[in-house]
């Protein structure tokens, strides 16, 4: 048997026109090759598997719904395996267009002639096709990025299940706000990453649509059949309106906007982290191997890898304005609706980058719990606290009680008086001066409001910060983060096995005559 030749002839631009390909008889110019079809054989090669494998499928369904005979359906798809063997790195692709769809109709008719290889593409469109592989490589990615954000979250779960008590300050506007412990910090980003995982599984679940058959705007009168289409793609269902399938891209503006949300989340952390690092906080300190140092201050330990993060979440919030801008246009702009789609896989990598860099380092971080404590008590955080139970405990408004505590705050700040000096005679001094009269206050009410950990230990609310809260919060979280990893499985199993049962139709009609009659 004569094995396949892999060797391409070089294809004319008048060869190219007497095959009847679409790109024109004269080539691209220069600067074409140079700033289109350069750029465009780098994003094809990115997607190389998903367009093979929506060839194999389209073939075998046109020889299931027969539009091919199985002699013509066999050919093409061993010139397909073929295709497959020499793969995205070595497969050349035409310099002219830069676009696989047609270096494989090329390859297709050197290695089975035109009467055959031109049947492979019956009933499709560049259309349905290039949105389809869009689609596919985008959920393979939005299950990597949850992926990722998983183990992000699980990362801050078990650095916030070591500091359930750590006591910290909580901060509004950067001043001191309310006490809280260093566990419920990061319970409270594990909430965000929650919610960003919701957004990506209700994309995924449009994302994961099929819109082959619908050809560019009103489908074929070929008898194709969709939903085998879906199906063997790994598909969850068929786009309906086929106009809809083939020039609509809010899913690619949809993922992008949920990618752009967990970057701001992201660099919301990072930003709380890089000022935590700083010697006038002291809170926290990244592990050495996430560190960097100046190339002439050698005393300084830079947290580079923070910094990193935000660099790159920034990336994903620019380039969902790139999409946006792109499709600004009337929806049949075709080009403008493809260069979409490598805006958004280079933005769910960047995604997924940034977010394992942060697990990673979020791994290595270290708490320093006396700082922390030290902070905590040092600039009246106890006093909403103290207004609370003066306001039950002698019935006044809860306003009144506010300024009364705001004019002690401001007096012991300036006579340089420490939260744990405070005395009831020093209450009732401003009591006196606001409400004509004293109250009663005693001094082991004012000790228990002083008391940082108790303060939050009193926080008993669904959600607070209170140890026993922040336990409870842990264990739910840490369930939800598991059925969000057995989701993922879910999803990826049933893409796995659309691509065997594919490859499972490609061998059976592949398979010589005489393995047939066995």
């Amino acid at each position: 048997m004569r094995k396949p030749r892999t060797r391409l002839r070089a294809v004319t631009p008048s060869r190219r026109a007497a095959r009847g390909a679409s790109p024109p008889r004269d080539g691209a110019a220069p600067a074409m090759r140079a700033h289109v079809s350069t750029r465009r054989t780098a994003e094809t090669r990115y997607s190389f598997a998903q367009e093979l494998w929506n060839h194999r499928a389209h073939t075998v369904m046109l020889c299931e719904q027969r539009i091919l005979t199985r002699q013509d359906a066999a050919r093409i798809l061993r010139a397909l395996e073929e295709i497959d063997r020499i793969g995205a790195d070595r497969f050349p692709i035409d310099s002219g267009t830069g676009e696989l769809l047609f270096s494989v109709e090329r390859y297709l008719r050197q290695r089975i002639g035109d009467d055959t290889a031109g049947r492979m593409h019956t009933g499709r469109s560049r259309g349905d096709l290039y949105v389809c592989v869009e689609r596919m490589v985008f959920r393979e990615k939005i299950l990597a990025l949850a992926d990722a954000l998983v183990r992000l979250a699980g990362s801050l779960l078990a650095q916030a299940s070591r500091h359930a008590a750590t006591v910290m300050p909580g901060y509004t506007l950067l001043q001191h706000a309310q006490p809280l412990t260093f566990g419920h910090y990061l319970l409270s980003f594990v909430e965000r990453f929650c919610r960003d995982l919701t957004r990506l599984r209700e994309t995924y679940a449009r994302v994961n649509r099929s819109p082959m058959g619908s050809a560019i705007l009103s489908g074929t009168t070929f008898p194709v059949s969709r939903p085998r289409m879906a199906a063997l793609l790994g598909f969850d269902g068929v786009i309906e309106n086929t106009r809809d399938a083939s020039t609509a891209r809010d899913h690619s503006l949809e993922t992008l906007a949920h990618a752009a949300i967990l970057a701001s989340n992201l660099m919301a952390l990072c930003e709380d982290l890089i000022l935590w690092c700083t010697y006038e906080f002291g809170l926290v300190e990244l592990g050495d191997g996430f560190s960097g140092t100046s190339s002439i201050m050698p005393q300084k330990k830079n947290p580079s890898a923070l910094t990193r993060v935000r660099h790159l979440a920034a990336e994903c919030v620019g380039e969902t304005m790139t999409a946006f801008m792109q499709l600004k246009t009337h929806s049949e702009q075709l080009n403008d609706l493809e260069a979409t789609g490598p805006v958004v896989w280079r933005t769910l990598d960047t995604a997924i980058a940034a977010t394992d860099l942060l697990r990673a380092t979020v791994a290595t971080l270290r708490a320093k719990p006396e700082r922390m404590a030290e902070l905590a008590g040092a600039n009246f955080i106890q006093a909403p606290q103290l207004a609370e139970t003066i306001a039950q405990e002698e019935g006044l408004p809860f306003r009144v009680v506010h300024r009364i505590v705001g004019r002690l705050v401001r007096n012991c700040i300036e006579a340089r008086i420490a939260p744990a000096q405070v005395t009831p005679e020093m209450i009732n001094e401003v009591a006196v001066a606001i409400l004509g009269r004293p109250l009663a206050v005693r001094a082991a009410t004012l000790r228990t409001c002083i008391d940082v950990a108790r303060v939050i230990r009193d926080r008993k609310a669904p959600g607070g910060p209170s140890p026993r809260e922040v336990q409870r919060m842990l264990k739910a979280r840490a369930a939800s983060l598991a059925r969000e990893a057995q989701w993922i499985r879910t999803c990826r199993e049933s893409i796995g096995q659309a691509r065997r049962a594919t490859d499972r139709r490609v061998k059976e009609l592949t398979r010589p005559r005489r393995e047939r009659r066995r």
